[in-house]
């Protein structure tokens, strides 16, 4: 099975620009050289397994390469004849570089990291701290668990040997408190912090004095990673949890967040690099000479896993070029595409969005900061994206990830999420990671979320049934007089609540597939319409507006 195809530079900009045809030639042809250079100077990876890696370049064929590598950049494990290396050391990092003697490309490639897969369970959960719409999907079931810190609490005490946290904003003290218990017990912990204006350390300084901790100077940035690495040594116990949730009560309990848990060795020995770049050190004490954040980082993590079969790409920022790798991700989309930010203010990102749109990909999206200086909101809306605000409803939008053809298992599903919101500031200047996994039920998960809140800000609601596709549209939220009911399916009954649950009318038996309700004689207020359709019944806030 290949799991990681080779990237390419898409035109489906160009397809929906108008410009002189001249222009667009050169334009085209320009982009071909850089794709060129691009493929015949990187090896790119067909497979990726416990003890072998499998690579193509351009179109060379295996008796045209020799491949050198080591663990090192000195290359120091020699040469094999060919495009795989076998007989290597599960979840191991490996440089590698390539050579030809063909005519037609350049003598050798950059030399590039990759990793073995581990034997790690390679399971990857994913949880929502508020509701989802499990009819939403017929390919997974989204799991909505309400504590959180419990969660979190509980893979802390999971560590068998090693701990390293790398926090944003630490305000939860029974985090702390759970911390501290586990370095009293011997676990060699080592944490990250924040340092600057805004940032909620409330409980930081209840960190026990004998866990060694260092905070990202106060340099005008900020370290906004949320990740924990649990006992990365250990193939059988190594996790990595991520996503957008801070550890504070908040964050845990009232903010809209989401949380991965990945429990794979190659993946957390990746993000232990991460950790150690930022530590300043491989050891249990931090190194603040050498500490290294924001643009002094450099790119010294593979980016290609596969973990249990599920191909995942990781980026950290600002090293990375993370913000290219989600727009290569938008232009992928080939059916639909939803985004669920606190804040998108990137141009580049922006455009690949209403790229997309123009290209005739359904597109949904929320944003919660839709006034900040720059936002794309306005410039999404304007063309034709169907783009909400969250600015009004109670608590913030906290998430920050992209879903791309979740419903369409013959195109790439996959999910872009973790703590890198879609700004300037996180690809040039703040320390983030990025994930980014292909797979289709992963963004099932993604999609049920998302299609949660499109319904609670709009009153549109999409459900796929196991047997059968339903699509049910209650339109316009809020409403003034006439509001208009669309199904797929045949109606059965629609009934009319006010706030307090007294049924106002029902209109029992209608068989139908359209209804309106003329509701101009009610006073405004917030009303629910409960919807039937083939025995499966619906509920849907509804706001009354004159």
């Amino acid at each position: 099975m290949e799991l990681f195809a080779v990237e390419t530079i898409t035109l489906q900009a160009i397809k929906t620009e108008k410009m002189p045809l001249h222009f667009a030639i050169t334009f085209i042809l320009m982009l071909t050289s850089l794709s060129a250079y691009s493929q015949t100077n990187n090896l790119s990876v067909d497979k990726i397994e416990q003890h072998s890696i499998h690579f193509h370049w351009d179109d060379l064929n295996k008796e045209q390469v020799v491949l050198k590598y080591g663990l090192t950049e000195k290359l120091e494990l020699g040469t094999v004849s060919g495009l795989v290396l076998t007989e290597l050391e599960a979840a191991t990092f490996y440089y590698v570089k390539a050579s030809t003697t063909s005519k037609n490309t350049p003598t050798e490639t950059v030399t590039q990291l990759f990793t073995t897969a581990s034997s790690s369970s390679g399971d990857i959960t994913v949880y929502f701290n508020q509701s989802v719409d499990n009819n939403a999907s017929s390919i997974a079931n989204a799991t909505q668990i309400s504590a959180f810190e419990d969660t979190i609490i509980a893979y802390i005490n999971s560590a068998q040997s090693t701990l390293d946290i790398c926090n944003y904003n630490t305000g939860s003290l029974p985090i702390i408190t759970a911390i501290n218990n586990l370095a009293n017990a011997g676990i060699t912990i080592r944490y990250i912090a924040a340092d600057n204006t805004g940032t909620n350390n409330n409980e930081l300084s209840n960190l026990s004095a004998t866990i060694p901790m260092l905070q990202r100077p106060n340099d005008g940035e900020v370290m906004h990673n949320k990740f924990i690495i649990v006992d990365a040594a250990n193939a059988a116990l190594a996790t990595v949890l991520t996503g957008s949730v801070n550890h504070t009560d908040n964050s845990c309990h009232n903010d809209y967040n989401n949380m991965v848990i990945i429990e794979d060795q190659a993946l957390a020995l990746a993000y232990e690099t991460e950790f150690e770049e930022m530590w300043g050190s491989t050891g249990n004490t931090p190194n603040a000479t050498n500490a290294k954040f924001g643009a002094d980082k450099t790119d010294n993590t593979p980016h290609l896993f596969n973990i249990g079969g599920v191909p995942v790409d990781l980026y950290f920022s600002p090293s990375d070029g993370t913000t290219a790798h989600i727009e290569t991700a938008i232009l992928s989309a080939n059916t639909e595409m939803q985004f669920g930010l606190l804040t998108f203010i990137n141009n580049d990102l922006g455009d690949a969005v209403v790229s997309i749109q123009n290209a005739g990909v359904a597109v949904k999206g929320i944003i919660e900061n839709q006034f900040y200086w720059g936002s794309e909101y306005n410039k999404l809306a304007n063309a034709g994206v169907d783009v909400h605000s969250h600015f009004l409803e109670a608590h913030s939008f906290h998430h920050k990830y992209g879903i791309i053809d979740a419903n369409n298992t013959s195109s790439d599903p996959m999910v872009i999420t973790g703590s890198h919101n879609w700004t300037n500031s996180a690809e040039d200047d703040y320390d983030e990671n990025t994930l980014i996994i292909h797979d289709a039920t992963i963004a099932n998960l993604y999609y049920e979320e998302f299609m949660a809140r499109y319904a609670d800000i709009t009153g549109l609601v999409n459900v796929n049934n196991l047997n059968s596709t339903e699509s049910i549209s209650v339109y316009p939220n809020p409403v003034q007089d006439v509001l208009n009911i669309n199904s797929v399916a045949t109606m059965e009954q629609v009934i009319l609540y006010n706030s307090i649950g007294q049924v106002l009318f029902s209109t029992a038996q209608i068989q139908g597939k359209e209804q309106q309700l003329d509701l101009r004689s009610f006073p405004n207020g917030v009303y629910f319409v409960s919807i039937l359709t083939n025995a499966q019944p619906l509920s849907i806030k509804l706001i009354k507006n004159k």
